[in-house]
């Protein structure tokens, strides 16, 4: 009377479900006992175990969250890139690195940016040129189709290299 892994999860989940206690430790116990118990009736691995966990936990919450109010992660903690705190009062980066720029140039290495301002209109467009770096397409020789683009120089030159070593397409930057 074999009735399935995912249903005997379903069962274990929804029978041990009044047991469990409401806390961090209460909750740990209770998600390890039913994936343990599927585990050792049906000698699945714990990946597969916790598939067949998260899919019983989904099923439930979405009949009945009450049941299962604080079980699982919490939902903003559910990833994603967390944002990255920047004081107000604190200069930028670029500015603090243009500042040292200039002061190395004009060889006063204590002053500032404000401290030569002239120098720092006259410097601050090609220091920001300097800095993006030159992006180019990689092209078929035989019918123009573009292969790659936005590629660095050094990648472009890499991936044509790849391709001639390689015999296959004739390959340019263009």
């Amino acid at each position: 009377m074999d009735k399935g892994i995912r249903p005997a999860c379903n069962a274990k989940f929804l029978e041990l479900l009044p047991t469990r206690e409401n806390t961090t430790k209460g909750n740990t116990v209770f998600r390890k006992s039913v994936m343990a118990s599927i585990m050792e009736d049906f000698g699945i691995t714990l990946a597969s175990a916790a598939t067949h966990y998260n899919h019983a936990f989904q099923a439930v919450k979405t009949a009945t969250p009450a049941l299962v109010e604080g079980l699982g992660r919490a939902d903003d903690k559910k990833g994603g890139r967390k944002p990255k705190a920047v004081a107000a009062d604190a200069p930028a980066v670029s500015d603090v690195l243009l500042s040292n720029i200039l002061a190395a140039r004009s060889g006063n290495e204590g002053e500032t940016a404000q401290a030569v301002p002239e120098t720092a209109q006259a410097v601050q467009e090609p220091v920001l040129q300097l800095a993006a770096p030159v992006l180019v397409r990689v092209c078929k020789v035989s019918d123009g189709t573009v292969v790659a683009e936005g590629l660095t120089q050094a990648a472009a030159e890499e991936l044509v290299a790849k391709a001639a070593a390689a015999k296959k397409a004739k390959l340019a930057i263009a």
